[in-house]
């Protein structure tokens, strides 16, 4: 009897060791699972934040190319400047949004370069309207080490500066002949009113100053020629 207890017990013990070597291999096992599920989970949540950020910022700059192109289109025409001056002043906007930076939580790193003639392309129109695109070799960097690169300028706008800067000069040498101002005023914003343009006209010491709104486009621009 002595023999089989003794024998029953080194059995339990070999049983008992197997168990506990089983139970810690499986342990093992399951934290090697999860932790790779984690880690996966975690590169994932990485990904998607980091083009989701991209994303965003990739808008915001479009949205801000779109105003720098409306507010240099306005301050152009408020001081008779010609194409290159709108030019000018839009990059000059854009680029002081794009100085600004941009900040995320969770970013090592978000770089955005200035824009210029190679980045940035500017195309009138034949309607005088300007669409500005392009690419900025932006980069993206999450804590965890995903990295997404670049970002797309598409911006076009409704103000259609260059026909308003034609028209103002044109409008203009005419102006300074006519006697009658104020009727010259009312025929010509009847004869523009389908483009939905509006003239001012004021004669201040012999001469006549002519100021031209974009009715579509708003408070967006004016176009005024005083020479």
């Amino acid at each position: 009897m002595r023999l089989d207890e003794r024998g029953d017990v080194a059995t339990l013990a070999v049983f008992t060791v197997f168990v506990f070597l089983t139970s810690v291999v499986a342990l093992h096992t399951f934290e090697e699972g999860y932790s790779r599920q984690l880690s996966s989970f975690h590169q994932a949540m990485g990904i998607d934040t980091t083009k989701a950020t991209a994303t965003s910022v990739e808008t915001e700059a479009n949205d801000a190319l779109r105003t720098a192109t409306t507010a240099a289109m306005y301050e152009a025409g408020l001081r008779g400047e010609n194409k290159s001056g709108v030019e000018n002043r839009l990059r000059e906007y854009f680029n002081q949004r794009i100085s600004a930076g941009w900040e995320y939580s969770n970013f090592k790193e978000i770089q955005v370069p200035l824009s210029d003639e190679n980045t940035l392309l500017l195309q009138w129109l034949p309607d005088g309207g300007l669409k500005a695109y392009g690419y900025l070799g932006a980069t993206f960097e999450h804590l965890d080490g995903t990295k997404a690169f670049g970002l797309r300028l598409d911006a076009g706008v409704v103000p259609r500066y260059g026909r308003l800067y034609h028209v103002a000069h044109q409008v203009y040498q005419q102006a300074q002949t006519v006697d009658d101002v104020v009727s010259f005023e009312n025929e010509l914003n009847e004869n523009y009113g389908c483009e939905q343009l509006r003239f001012v006209l004021s004669r201040v010491g012999g001469r006549t100053n002519v100021t031209i709104y974009d009715s579509y486009g708003g408070r967006a621009i004016a176009q005024e020629n005083s020479e």
